[in-house]
């Protein structure tokens, strides 16, 4: 089997009114006035089609899928780690996408998109899921949380949402804070989901130093917190290996990172309780490898899911059945980087929370096909997708 055509597929929704305040757009002053999300596309010559979600934008996705062709064209799409993982560390004549990586100017999630759909493909063409050639799977569902808690609502927003989401059977809720808010808006969360659904926070890196973290997270503890995400800079490794040693409560992150080397010296050096990869970032094969030696630790994978459109979720859901340290997974609750479009029904069998769980596709590849039907209706739309209040 031989890859004979790799192309660029860009998808756009408006954003209906009511909803392009979201995501933070009351704290940063921008309405979200249409939602990208782009696409790649992986043909064979036996007919058999990939698709993989990478984190990248539409402009860059398009330019890099010209300057990779040559490179991908002829190849056998198996070759998955060889044509699609970060070559650190390696002879670049051991990883011929090595000279594309470089090309693609330090984006690695264009890689992720490559990875998926040959992973895609390499399930097709077993007939088989692709947590089956990942070694079989530990779970068929896996409990979902659901990612909301935007940096502009007001503390009565908080209680409303965290109620609802409740409500909808979620297991857990995640709510942005900074250092002015958190307290009120953690103590508003808790009153309202109760004590049966679980509480997380996330910081996006906005505390400055491992002192004010440390501070800040013991006062929140009493409301028992799953976990607390990123509170510092990523760069500061000691910094959270400071934090964790001096908290209970366990800190995640990783979002951001890209291979299992950057993965593999933070668990080292003990910065993470939990560790988040994500495949549209760094992909299936990179973030397997992150959540094996989170494993032999003893830390659990909870994937950044925030894209959270089909596609993505249905890789990380494959994921999440092939490792022992599965636990929750992410569900993008905004119109930010998705829609109900792309989440629900822009693949046919898109992964959707049901009563606080995701399920695990049982179709050959990643579990999905794209619809052409829906995707006729999301044609790329040119010109700004954002716009000041």
């Amino acid at each position: 089997m031989k890859i004979t055509k790799i192309e660029a597929l860009v998808f756009s929704k408006k954003v209906p009114k009511e909803h392009q305040l979201n995501w933070d757009g009351k704290a940063w002053g921008l309405r979200q006035l249409v939602v990208h999300k782009p696409f790649v596309k992986i043909s064979t010559d036996e007919g058999i089609i990939g698709m993989g979600e990478p984190n990248i934008s539409p402009n860059h996705l398009k330019v890099l899928v010209e300057e990779t062709k040559p490179y991908l064209l002829g190849r056998d799409p198996c070759e998955i780690d060889n044509l699609s993982t970060p070559a650190f560390g390696e002879p670049i004549s051991q990883n011929i996408m090595y000279v594309a990586y470089l090309a693609a100017r330090g984006k690695p999630g264009f890689l992720a998109g490559i990875n998926e759909a040959l992973w895609d493909i390499a399930g097709k063409s077993a007939k088989a899921p692709v947590w089956k050639l990942l070694g079989g799977h530990y779970t068929d569902k896996v409990e979902a949380y659901a990612s909301c808690g935007e940096l502009g609502n007001t503390v009565e927003d908080i209680s409303k949402e965290a109620a609802r989401m409740a409500e909808l059977g979620f297991k857990g809720y995640k709510l942005r804070v900074t250092i002015k808010d958190y307290l009120e808006k953690v103590k508003a969360a808790r009153d309202a989901l109760g004590d049966d659904v679980d509480l997380m926070i996330e910081w996006n890196f906005r505390l400055p130093n491992a002192k004010t973290a440390i501070s800040a997270i013991k006062k929140v503890e009493r409301y028992e917190l799953a976990w607390v995400e990123e509170p510092i800079p990523l760069g500061d490794i000691d910094g959270y290996a400071e934090i964790r040693a001096a908290v209970e409560t366990p800190i995640s992150g990783g979002e951001l990172l890209t291979s299992r080397y950057l993965f593999k010296e933070r668990i080292d050096r003990g910065a993470y309780d939990i560790v988040q990869p994500d495949c549209c970032r760094m992909g299936i094969s990179e973030a397997w490898k992150v959540a094996f030696l989170a494993s032999l630790k003893g830390l659990p994978c909870v994937p950044h899911n925030w894209s959270g459109n089909g596609l993505n979720t249905a890789a990380q859901l494959n994921l999440l059945a092939a490792i022992p340290n599965h636990w929750y997974l992410e569900s993008n609750e905004s119109y930010y980087g998705t829609c109900p479009t792309f989440k629900k029904l822009l693949f046919d069998g898109s992964p959707v929370p049901k009563k606080g769980y995701f399920y695990v596709p049982k179709r050959p590849g990643l579990g999905v096909e794209l619809n052409k039907e829906v995707a006729t209706e999301c044609a790329y739309i040119d010109g700004p997708s954002t716009a000041p209040i």
